[in-house]
């Protein structure tokens, strides 16, 4: 009988793993009808869509907003994943940074 830690083991696991992705990445080629390009299809990274002429350019507000969601969540992440001795005071300290930094991205 085989040990209980070797099945288990995360090596094992990885490459059982890797050989079920394999014969089913090949079943699934096997079963796919060959592909047939033509058209807009052979252009790139449209998807097989006529490419559409853009009406608007997009601003960069986007990019604060979405630099403000990096820094909050980064910020709760760093929190979370403190010791639980840590100072209050240096908690404190982080958290003014962080409000800093929020305040930085909104200011105009």
């Amino acid at each position: 009988m085989v040990d209980a830690s070797l099945i288990f083991n995360p090596i094992t696991i990885f490459f059982a793993s890797l050989l079920v992705v394999f014969v089913l990445y090949l079943w699934g080629r096997s079963l796919a009808p060959p592909p047939t390009p033509y058209g807009h299809k052979q252009e790139m990274y449209t998807g097989g869509e006529a490419a559409k002429v853009q009406e608007i350019r997009p601003g960069y507000q986007f990019f604060h907003i979405a630099l403000f969601f990096t820094v909050l969540h980064v910020a709760a992440l760093v929190l979370v994943t403190a010791h639980t001795g840590t100072s209050p005071l240096l908690i404190a300290i982080y958290l003014g940074v962080v409000c800093l930094a929020v305040a930085a991205l909104i200011w105009r």
